[in-house]
């Protein structure tokens, strides 16, 4: 698995290892859920965008593919 470096403040730090504790989970794990909700509200997000914007005989999921190709 790929690693990544992050720094944090010594106060992020001490919540991080706080809600670890108290999930029974590593700090590597909290930070590996709290990135998947944050793409997965990112997501959202652009699609509820593109709803407003394009009228079409595509799906949501095809238009968030071709979005993304886009960019």
């Amino acid at each position: 698995m790929p690693q990544v470096l992050v720094r944090l403040s010594k106060s992020l730090e001490e919540e991080l290892d706080k809600l670890a504790k108290s999930l029974g989970v590593s700090r590597a794990e909290v930070v590996r859920m709290a990135l998947r909700e944050f793409i997965e509200r990112k997501k959202r997000l652009r699609t509820r965008r593109m709803r407003g914007i394009v009228r079409s005989k595509l799906s949501l999921e095809d238009l968030e593919r071709i979005y993304q190709v886009s960019r």
